[in-house]
């Protein structure tokens, strides 16, 4: 009996232990609020037809407008010598759809790792790429999911993809995360740091009827990808350099087979964030600086992205863009933010037996908000926000098509 009574204390002792060096932290987003949005296509035809203009409205209440909504766990535990292990676990939740089994519908990150102090960090699994880290750290309107910016093209909430026509819907701009990543993180070392991912899942299989390109049976199906990021910090100053490169490629892939961005669910359109493309070499570069003035801050930012098809490398399609902003807190409890952008883009040419080369259409947009914050968990926000396309023609000898459009909202977030 007292054997027994030694071996649970012990137990409990070392459960104790165990329990101070590691630590579990639940957290989340709730955001909840008001939107409308307002647009407006001219196809080049008469107006009141189908091939004239075009215009719609709409509004109402919806979620994740100034941040997805989530929820998460993230946790660590101490190793030892300045080595400790960690793990974060994130989904995407949808308080609007009506449904407690579609309360969380997508994994955003998850991924477990081993971090060295004085090192830094690696991890494997689903996580944000490169690009997405420094956008996150440089962007003056937040990353919200509202119009009005063409670094982080968006409009998941308002139904309002023709004012992003051909291709930049929901995050198009840049891939955000991916799966079957290893990414390290560097320590900050006289002001520089590095960020790299490298991503791997290929497949290999064979067969005994006859096939070949396209046919769509043997062959490779290789996702694979490598990225990295140089920040440097010096006093108010902040800058930023990426490059992140992802190829999907299939023997199954016939010179018809339309690309698919990474991070999207089918060509031009959103969808999962952590995504694999489709017949595609998808490159990218992000380059930002930002300056502390002291009474505001001011923003910079050049974002680059091409999509080539490989079974048929003539065909791609490209976008660029460049924003400036500022970002200040007018009161303690008041911060407000204005941003404008201009770019351009080249949607993929429509197969054919004669490559047809599209113009770029011409984007403009820009974006004002303000957080009233009630605490340092909940504010409330009101932001405005419009974007236009121009010089759009998809196919030869087509009516050049024009787009305007804007949106607006107030709500309410939490985070915990």
């Amino acid at each position: 009996m007292k054997k027994s009574l030694l071996a649970l204390a012990a137990m409990g002792a070392f459960a104790s232990v165990a329990q101070a060096q590691s630590s579990v932290t639940v957290y989340g987003v709730i955001d909840e609020g008001y939107v409308g949005s307002n647009v407006r296509q001219g196809l080049g035809g008469a107006a009141n037809t189908t091939a004239g203009t075009m215009k719609g409205t709409k509004g109402g209440f919806t979620q994740s407008v100034q941040s997805t909504s989530r929820l998460g766990l993230r946790g660590s535990e101490d190793l030892g010598g300045g080595s400790s292990a960690f793990f974060t676990l994130e989904m995407a939740v949808t308080p609007d759809s009506g449904s407690t089994t579609s309360l969380v519908s997508t994994t955003r990150q998850a991924f477990v790792g081993l971090k060295q102090n004085g090192i830094g960090a690696v991890a494997l699994g689903t996580q944000n790429t490169v690009i997405y880290d420094a956008v996150l750290a440089t962007d003056p309107t937040g990353v919200n999911n509202m119009m009005g910016t063409l670094i982080t093209t968006s409009g998941t909430n308002v139904a309002i993809a023709n004012a992003y026509t051909s291709g930049l819907s929901s995050n198009n701009s840049y891939n955000t995360r991916t799966a079957n990543a290893l990414t390290f993180k560097s320590d900050r070392f006289a002001g520089f740091n590095a960020r790299a991912m490298v991503v791997a899942n290929s497949t290999t299989t064979s067969q005994t009827n006859s096939g070949g390109a396209g046919a769509g049976v043997g062959g490779q199906a290789n996702v694979t990808g490598a990225s990295l990021g140089i920040d440097y910090t010096w006093q108010k100053l902040n800058l930023t350099a990426n490059y992140q490169t992802f190829k999907a490629a299939s023997n199954a892939n016939a010179i018809s087979t339309p690309i698919t961005l990474f991070g999207a669910t089918a060509s031009g359109t959103s969808g999962s964030t952590n995504a694999a493309g489709t017949n595609v070499q998808d490159d990218g570069q992000y380059y930002a600086a930002n300056y502390d003035f002291g009474i505001l801050k001011g923003y910079y930012q050049y974002l680059n992205r091409k999509a080539t098809s490989v079974s048929a490398p003539t065909y791609y399609s490209k976008f660029t863009a460049q924003q400036i902003g500022v970002r200040s807190y007018i009161t303690p409890t008041i911060e407000a933010w204005a941003a404008g952008s201009m770019g351009k883009f080249q949607n993929i040419a429509t197969y054919a037996a004669v490559p047809y080369t599209p113009p770029q259409q011409n984007l403009v947009a820009m974006q004002v908000g303000a957080n009233y914050w009630l605490s340092k968990r909940t504010n409330l926000y009101a932001i405005y926000g419009q974007a236009a396309s121009s010089n759009v023609a998809l196919t030869s000898g087509a009516n050049m098509s024009s787009t305007n459009g804007n949106n607006y909202a107030v709500g309410v977030r939490h985070t915990f």
